[in-house]
C-alpha cells in the first residue's frame, strides 16, 4: 500500500507507460499493419518527393515514404500494401504522371522469391528524362566524330552555293515550277478528255439498238460473201476445165493464139483480183464486227445469234 502511495513509483510507472506507447506509435508509423517497406536506389532524385504514388500495373499500392542522401546515391523508401508481391528481381520505373507535370513510381515485380528487406539496386531503376544524362550521352556519340572532314564538306557546300552556282540553283527551281505548271495544265486537259469520253460512252449507250442492228447486217454480208466466194472459186475451177476441153479448138486459131491466150489471162487475172478483194472485204468486215462485239461484251449484252455463227455446207467445203 505504501508503494501505491509513493509519488516516485507513480512517476516511474507513468514514464515507462509513456515510453511503451511512444515505441508502439513509432513502430506503427514506421511499419503500419498491412504494409511493407520497399527500398530502391537512384542517382537522380529530382523527380521524386515524399508522398508520390507507387503503382503496380497501374494500380495504387502505396506512396513514397522518404528520401535520404548517401555517399554517391539516393535511397528511396516506399510503403507498399502487404498483399502486393515484390520479387527479388523487381525493377523500378519513375514515370511522368500527367502532361503538365508530376511523377509516380512504377514497380515491376519480377523474380520468384520475395524482396524482403533488400533494396532494389541502381541498375534496375530507370528515371525519366534528364537533361544532364542526355548531354553526357551526346558527348559519347560525338567523341569519335572528326571535325576536319565535316568542316571541309561544309566549305564545299558553301562554295557550291555561291557565284554562278546560285543562279543555276535558281534555274533548277524555276524549271521545277514550270514543270508543276505544265502538270497542272495537263491535268486540266486530261479532265477534258475524260469528260469527252464519258459523253461518247453515253451516246454509244443511247445508240445500242442501232449498233446491234448494224452488227446483224454486217454478219449477213460477211456470210453472203463467204458463200458466194466459195461458189465463185468453184466456177473458176469449172471454167478452167472447160478451157481444157476447148484446147483442140484453139489449134484452129493458131494464128490468133497470142490474142486468145492474152484474153484468157486477162479474164483469169480479173477473177483472181475479185477473189482477193473479196477476202479483203471479208476480213475488214470481220474486224468491224469484232470491234462491235467487244463493245457489247463490255456492256454484258452480246447479240443472241449472228449469221456468221452459222455454217452453210457447200460442195467441196463441208462445215
Amino acid at each position: 500500500m505504501k508503494l501505491l502511495r509513493n509519488p516516485t513509483a507513480w512517476g516511474a510507472g507513468a514514464l515507462v507507460l509513456a515510453t511503451v506507447v511512444s515505441l508502439v506509435a513509432a513502430w506503427l508509423y514506421i511499419s503500419p499493419p498491412g504494409q511493407k517497406i520497399v527500398t530502391f536506389y537512384t542517382d537522380d532524385a529530382a523527380s521524386l518527393h515524399s508522398g508520390d504514388l507507387v503503382r503496380i500495373a497501374g494500380i495504387n499500392v502505396g506512396k513514397v515514404s522518404d528520401l535520404s542522401l548517401e555517399s554517391n546515391r539516393v535511397r528511396v523508401r516506399t510503403k507498399v500494401d502487404g498483399y502486393a508481391f515484390v520479387g527479388d528481381q523487381s525493377q523500378v520505373e519513375v514515370r511522368m504522371l500527367t502532361a503538365v507535370g508530376g511523377y509516380y513510381v512504377n514497380l515491376v515485380p519480377l523474380g520468384d522469391k520475395p524482396l524482403g528487406t533488400k533494396a532494389i539496386p541502381l541498375e534496375r531503376v530507370t528515371m525519366p528524362y534528364s537533361l544532364m544524362t542526355i548531354l553526357a550521352d551526346t558527348t559519347k556519340i560525338t567523341d569519335k566524330l572528326q571535325g576536319n572532314p565535316l568542316k571541309e564538306s561544309l566549305d564545299q557546300l558553301q562554295s557550291g552555293l555561291s557565284g554562278d552556282n546560285a543562279e543555276a540553283l535558281s534555274s533548277v527551281i524555276d524549271a521545277g515550277n514550270s514543270l508543276v505548271s505544265t502538270i497542272q495544265k495537263q491535268r486540266g486537259q486530261l479532265t477534258a478528255i475524260l469528260n469527252f469520253s464519258n459523253e461518247y460512252i453515253d451516246a454509244l449507250n443511247g445508240y445500242n439498238d442501232g449498233i446491234r442492228t448494224l452488227v446483224h447486217k454486217i454478219s449477213i454480208v460477211i456470210q453472203t460473201l463467204v458463200i458466194y466466194g466459195k461458189k465463185f472459186g468453184d466456177g473458176i475451177t469449172a471454167f478452167a476445165d472447160v478451157l481444157g476441153q476447148l484446147s483442140p479448138i484453139a489449134y484452129f486459131y493458131r494464128d490468133h493464139r497470142a490474142d486468145f491466150m492474152e484474153k484468157v489471162r486477162h479474164y483469169l487475172e480479173t477473177a483472181r483480183m475479185y477473189a482477193e478483194h473479196n477476202g479483203v472485204v471479208v476480213r475488214s468486215l470481220r474486224l468491224i464486227e469484232n470491234k462491235f462485239q467487244r463493245v457489247f461484251d463490255a456492256q454484258n449484252a452480246p447479240p443472241d445469234l449472228l449469221a456468221t455463227d452459222l455454217c452453210v455446207p457447200m460442195p467441196g467445203s463441208p462445215c
